[in-house]
């Protein structure tokens, strides 16, 4: 679930002002390329690298290798409506037409069976955190409970601070239960009501 956007300018300075305006408007540098003739590799295999069509990458080519610059976006599925802002911002600079049929591809990923269900312990992004293994087994560090921390207080001892300033003690002695009937007998015995015990 990616969209490969291209766009072909006529110089690295146009492709350098739309790359600009994308990481402006918030878009990873990470599926952010720029392709140019100079570089590690055929033009086509860089290309192919950046996952453009095999009629793409003939169609681009040519021009790459006469001094035109690519931009290949690889906007991914999430956020939701990345590809299509790329879109936007990308027309907003004028690019060349070399014939290209679909300069915004949608690329299906498929699903992979032998990593179905199963924990990529080697993914950099393991339980969200930079992934580095550890000799204990677990990724949390090597003491799983945190000391505890030192009691400090500005009071030397253990007297409460309140004491300093209220000599009489803190808490009031319990009040002795006091009631309208001092002795067991029922109210209801005066009026021959009948009561369960």
């Amino acid at each position: 679930m990616t969209t490969i956007i291209t766009r072909l300018y006529p110089s690295g300075a146009a492709a350098k002002a739309a790359v600009d305006d994308l990481l402006s408007r918030g878009h990873s540098e990470e599926y952010i390329h720029i392709l140019s003739r100079e570089g590690n590799g055929t033009v086509t295999e860089r290309l192919r690298a950046a996952r453009v069509s095999p009629e793409a990458a003939t169609a681009y080519a040519g021009p790459v290798a006469d001094g035109k610059v690519l931009v290949v976006v690889q906007a991914p599925f999430n956020p939701i409506g990345a590809a299509r802002h790329a879109i936007r911002v990308l027309d907003k600079h004028p690019s060349l037409d070399v014939g290209v049929a679909n300069e915004n591809q949608y690329i299906c990923e498929d699903a992979r069976a032998e990593v179905s269900g199963s924990i990529l312990r080697d993914h950099p992004l393991f339980m969200s955190n930079k992934h580095r293994p550890t000799t204990h087994g677990h990724i949390l560090g090597s003491n799983l409970i945190l000391p505890a921390k030192p009691r400090t207080s500005a009071i030397s001892g253990r007297a409460y601070f309140s004491t300093k300033f209220w000599p009489m003690k803190l808490l009031s002695p319990s009040k002795v239960k006091t009631s309208a009937r001092n002795s067991n007998w029922q109210l209801s015995r005066m009026f021959d009501i009948p009561t369960i015990i």
